[in-house]
């Protein structure tokens, strides 16, 4: 497997890709059908997990592609796609040799799209991976011809049907929508709840409460089923994004701390010490 890395989302800084077209901030297409994809070495400072600004539609055509979405280990091999909403957190994104993939990235706010689910993983047949593909040649002849280009209901609605053509493969989905379990669920629900609010509370029985569960319960699932406390998964979020506000150079250690909700500096210092080993300006 080749490792690479999903840097945040630098619109001028993709155009080095022939495979890349950018629409503003709002939408980036990229594909590696006939193209090398830009490897950033294994002892790279750049490599770190990053929180997704888009939204991104992977849609895997052959070979493999392996990433970890919320610290969950996926495997999307061909005939899949994964439609992930952004916020989410990614990192140890991979590739196998053969792979063939095609990436979306766009803001639903701009484009006028509603919001995609955390991350949602979908085995599809032959017809409808073959209109994934038509469709996403059809966008990018649009956003090469000015006369279509600033058109954003085209735009908007070519994207609409690719995703609606995910969500109704249903019947090919079934089995893998039955192997969900009530545990899996809570913990699918405790980690989204975490996404959304891992900024503002920190505290266990906030999350119980928004499960609508007793604290005692939800701590015994989310240990059982992933072999993390949960409090460990909210002190990762929290420490992932101080560590990418802290690597982007453009956020004070005081800012970060104010973004994160601490009550001051010195208290969220002490927070990312106990988690990481050196003080927020050491690790800068």
């Amino acid at each position: 497997m080749k490792e690479t890395v999903m840097q945040p989302v630098d619109m001028s800084m993709m155009h080095v890709t022939a495979a890349a077209i950018s629409w503003g901030d709002e939408l980036l297409l990229m594909d590696t059908m006939g193209f090398t994809v830009p490897i950033v070495g294994l002892d790279s400072p750049e490599r770190y997990p990053m929180k997704l600004p888009l939204s991104c539609m992977l849609i895997v055509l052959e070979g493999e592609v392996r990433y970890r979405i919320n610290f969950r280990e996926i495997v999307a091999a061909g005939n899949t796609c994964a439609i992930i909403g952004e916020s989410n957190i990614i990192d140890n994104v991979a590739y196998s040799d053969n792979a063939q993939f095609i990436e979306l990235m766009f803001s639903q706010q701009g484009i006028g799209i509603g919001q995609p689910s955390s991350h949602r993983l979908y085995a599809l047949q032959d017809e409808p991976m073959a209109m994934l593909k038509g469709l996403y040649g059809m966008l990018r002849t649009m956003l090469s011809n000015p006369v279509f280009n600033t058109r954003r209901d085209a735009v908007a609605n070519c994207i609409r049907l690719m995703l609606s053509i995910v969500e109704q493969d249903d019947d090919h989905n079934a089995t893998v929508k039955n192997k969900s379990s009530r545990r899996d669920e809570i913990v699918a629900s405790f980690l989204d709840c975490v996404n959304a609010n891992y900024r503002e509370h920190r505290e266990l029985g906030f999350y119980a409460d928004q499960l609508s569960l007793s604290l005692k319960y939800m701590s015994q699932v989310i240990y059982e089923q992933t072999g993390r406390h949960p409090s460990q998964w909210i002190k990762d979020y929290v420490i992932l994004d101080a560590k990418t506000m802290l690597r982007s150079g453009r956020y004070t250690v005081q800012q970060v701390a104010e973004e994160l909700h601490f009550p001051n500096q010195s208290f969220f210092g002490k927070y990312f010490k106990e988690a990481v080993g050196v003080s927020p300006k050491k690790w800068k």
